[in-house]
């Protein structure tokens, strides 16, 4: 299995020109996705030890005025939703970025049959931070806020001042689960989803950034490992939460930038990399977790990714038993 990166290891770049530094971006963007991955870790972690993160972090006066606000709405679906992760071993992963093209195939054919599925939800989305490009952002938005690492999110790429920031990439189905709200401009349309080769990506900013930016704004950063304009549409609603497994409990959209989960249709090595993120997330099925992950097997098996079998995985315990404690 390739080494998973932490969020805050990864929060150190300086990028340049050079093929091989570019390269080790890129492994680093790769690899660290299931650090990030929003409800995927959840497996290990039951109610009392929810309880106890919970507990220490109030603590700090921060995080208490955070976790007291991020209550969630207890919603039926909870109990029927587990978190659901790939864990290529190096040798399906090399083999996936670098063959002819067959296994995106193959994977774009799984990954249809997982979003059109009538069996089941799936509900793909992902933490990849975005870095800013000649900006100061709110401290709170950083990725290592809070931490002995804060000054480790600013930095230089290619000469240019970068700030690394938090960013969800979603799709509407989040929403089902974790309820947003546009509080200003607009919510995502299905055209905003296809952005890849247009180079300019719709966000909603959490509402930290209204003192930063206004409806209509645009600024430069990289997302994964290639340069996009950003373009705001819209701010969330104060207060509105989300489950984050890297924080162990729910937080507030209010310090992220959220992006369209693109979609993919044509063989890149950033396509590549957002279709494999694709199948990482949140999957609802009132059948049951076995009778969820029977289908997948099937899925894969269908799609020519046999092999693949046990290289995905769903987590043990429904999304509501891990997060009982925070539910209204």
């Amino acid at each position: 299995m390739r080494c998973i990166a932490s969020q805050k290891a990864g929060s150190l770049i300086v990028k340049s020109g050079s093929a091989e530094e570019k390269m080790k971006n890129r492994k680093r963007i790769i690899t660290g996705l299931l650090s990030v991955v929003i409800v995927i870790s959840l497996a290990a972690c039951s109610a009392d030890k929810q309880k106890a993160v919970f507990d220490k972090n109030k603590e700090t006066p921060d995080v208490k005025m955070e976790s007291d606000e991020a209550m969630l709405p207890d919603l039926p679906l909870y109990s029927y939703t587990w978190g659901m992760a790939e864990f290529l071993d190096d040798s399906f992963y090399d083999e996936y970025m670098h063959d002819n093209g067959q296994r995106f195939q193959n994977l774009m054919s799984f990954s249809e049959k997982l979003r059109l599925s009538d069996e089941l939800i799936f509900t793909p989305f992902t933490s990849n931070q975005v870095e800013l490009l000649n900006l100061v952002a709110p401290d709170q938005c950083m990725v290592n806020y809070g931490t002995d690492f804060a000054e480790e999110s600013v930095y230089e790429i290619d000469g240019e001042p970068a700030t690394a920031v938090k960013a969800l990439q979603v799709t509407e189905k989040l929403f089902d689960l974790f309820p947003l709200q546009v509080a200003e401009g607009r919510e995502f349309t299905d055209s905003d989803y296809d952005y890849l080769s247009k180079g300019r990506i719709p966000v909603i900013l959490g509402a930290t950034y209204k003192e930063t930016f206004s409806i209509g704004d645009t600024f430069e950063g990289y997302y994964i490992f290639e340069r996009f304009t950003f373009e705001v549409i819209g701010f969330a609603e104060s207060g509105r939460v989300f489950y984050s497994s890297s924080d162990g409990r729910p937080v507030p959209y209010d310090r992220y930038i959220i992006m369209p989960f693109s979609s993919v249709s044509e063989d890149s090595e950033i396509g590549r990399i957002i279709l494999l993120q694709q199948i990482c997330g949140l999957i609802t099925d009132e059948n049951g977790k076995d009778h969820a992950l029977k289908q997948v097997n099937e899925w894969l098996a269908e799609s020519s990714l046999k092999d693949w079998i046990g290289q995905i995985n769903i987590t043990g315990d429904s999304l509501r038993k891990v997060m009982q404690y925070y539910l209204k």
